[in-house]
């Protein structure tokens, strides 16, 4: 008996020690876009590089993940609910590496205020899905977990707006075809990314349904 609680211990530490390390990932992807940008031209090419390495480190965690999923008996939470949220997480990381790997594909430099405000608001939400997951290795306060996720809910929304305005903006005013499509493309990738937070969230609240 003493070894198989043991294990569960050990499985316990293990896929939080992981998510715990998604989550950071994904704040460290969506800083670097912030900086991206919010300082154009400003080593593009090395922080867009970088933000390729780090979303290949997310893959590695969500592979580790997985594997270890498959090997273990006692698992500390319901496998649905990991192999969910393993996937909603390594899903935003991919989207910032699409957002910031299409600014620097289509040379941007001039960064309208919507990118800007969207940007910051990838990064808010990946904040606030860093300290829900952080909190998952005990939740002693599932209320304020939920908070959080309505938070995230929150950012969407905000985001969705911001999207829309900008996107009829370039309709509206942009005659060049060319630049619409890169704005059109680049903004939709980050409006994905926080989409992509939002599903963090859900995956996060079936966790407090199904296990807490």
């Amino acid at each position: 008996m003493g070894s198989y609680f043991s294990n569960f211990l050990s499985n316990r530490t293990l896929f939080f020690d992981l998510f715990d390390k998604a989550a950071k990932n994904v704040v460290d992807m969506a800083t670097l876009l912030l900086k991206v940008v919010n300082n154009p031209g400003d080593d593009c090419e090395d922080i867009v590089k970088h933000v390729d390495k780090l979303e290949n480190t997310g893959d590695d965690i969500t592979h580790k993940i997985r594997l270890n999923l498959d090997k273990i008996l006692f698992a500390p939470l319901n496998r649905n609910d990991i192999h969910t949220l393993a996937s909603a997480i390594d899903d935003v990381a991919d989207t910032i590496k699409e957002a910031s790997g299409r600014i620097y594909l289509y040379n941007i430099v001039d960064f309208a205020p919507a990118l800007k405000e969207i940007a910051a608001i990838i990064l808010k939400a990946s904040l606030e899905i860093e300290r829900a997951i952080n909190m998952l290795r005990n939740v002693k306060k599932p209320a304020e977990l939920m908070e959080i996720c309505r938070h995230v809910k929150t950012y969407e929304q905000q985001s969705d707006k911001v999207y829309y305005n900008a996107v009829a903006g370039l309709f509206a005013n942009e005659k060049d075809a060319i630049t619409l499509i890169k704005y059109r493309e680049i903004l939709s990738s980050l409006e994905t990314s926080v989409n992509k937070c939002k599903r963090v969230s859900d995956a996060l609240n079936l966790v407090l349904i199904n296990n807490l």
